[in-house]
């Protein structure tokens, strides 16, 4: 059984302990969300990239442009309902998109 610790080992032990105040400023961080600055399907960038992609899927643009795979979903889909894009191809978890020539 161990014995008593010594005052420095006490000293010590409080020294690492955060008071509550510390405790609370130092866990509070900044959250990032993906989409706060969002491309839009009508935007010339992301049709100009599109056009140099070999293969237009949702997780190619999503970190080609740096979103949430969710929103690069959302963003394909609405380009396929202007006419945009066509789906190529499909399985159950990726959707191959292409350009529609204009």
């Amino acid at each position: 059984m161990p014995g008593k610790k010594s005052l420095k080992k006490m000293e010590k032990t409080q020294d690492a302990v955060p008071t509550e105040k510390e405790a609370t400023t130092t866990k509070k961080r900044e959250k990032i969300v993906g989409s706060v600055n969002a491309i839009t399907g009508n935007s010339p960038e992301l049709l100009d990239a599109m056009k140099k992609m070999k293969a237009i899927t949702p997780p190619a643009v999503a970190s080609q442009f740096n979103l949430k795979t969710s929103v690069a979903k959302k963003i394909l889909d609405d380009l396929k309902v202007q006419g945009k894009l066509s789906l190529v191809a499909a399985t159950n978890n990726l959707k191959v998109y292409a350009l529609t020539k204009n």
